[in-house]
C-alpha cells in the first residue's frame, strides 16, 4: 500500500517529497516526466510514496492508482492563484467516488510573497464540500533554502503522514 502524492505542474511534490524522506532541502526544477517512488522510514513505519507527475499528459494517469492507495497527499501551490480553480476541479473529481480515502492538502509556498493563507486555500479548494466521513487536512507547507533543515511545518506534516498510515493498515 502506497501513499499517493498527486497536484499540478510546479506544485512542489518532488520537492516536498525530498524533504519528508531525508529532512533536508533540495528544490527540484525539472518537472516530474512520469513516476517517482520514494520509501521514507519512521520510527514506527515505512511508507512509500508515489508521486505521478502533474502536468496535463500525466493526469490520466491520476485515477488507476487511487484504488491502490492509502492516503491521497495533495500539493497546491499557494502562490498560483491563478491555477488553483483547476487544482479543485482535480481534487474534487479524483475524491468523488472514494468517499472514505483520507487526504492530505498540502498548501505549499506559504513562504512566497502572495502565497494565500490556509483559509483562502481552503475557499479556493472548496474543501468543506468534500465531505464529513472522510479525513482531511490541510496544512501550510514551503520548503526553505537548499541544504537546510526541513521547516517545522513539514515535519508536522510528515508526522501526520505517518499517523494516519498507522492508523489505515
Amino acid at each position: 500500500k502506497q501513499i499517493l502524492v498527486l497536484g499540478l505542474d510546479g506544485a512542489g511534490k518532488t520537492s516536498v517529497l525530498h524533504c519528508l524522506a531525508t529532512n533536508h532541502v533540495k528544490h527540484s526544477v525539472a518537472p516530474t516526466e512520469g513516476f517517482n517512488a520514494i520509501c521514507v522510514s519512521t520510527e514506527e513505519s515505512q511508507m512509500e510514496f508515489l508521486e505521478i507527475g502533474g502536468s496535463e499528459s500525466l493526469r490520466s494517469y491520476w485515477k488507476m492508482y487511487l484504488p491502490k492507495v492509502l492516503l491521497l497527499v495533495y500539493v497546491v501551490d499557494s502562490a498560483d492563484h491563478a491555477r488553483l480553480p483547476m487544482a479543485k476541479q482535480l481534487l474534487h473529481q479524483l475524491i468523488q467516488n472514494n468517499s472514505t480515502l483520507p487526504v492530505v492538502v498540502l498548501a505549499n509556498k506559504q513562504d512566497l510573497e502572495g502565497a494565500y493563507c490556509i483559509t483562502d486555500i481552503h475557499d479556493a479548494l472548496a474543501l468543506s464540500d468534500i465531505g464529513d466521513e472522510r479525513k482531511m487536512f490541510l496544512i501550510g507547507t514551503h520548503v526553505a533554502e537548499d541544504g537546510s533543515e526541513i521547516s517545522s511545518s513539514m515535519k508536522d506534516a510528515k508526522e501526520l503522514i505517518a499517523q494516519l498510515v498507522l492508523e489505515t493498515q
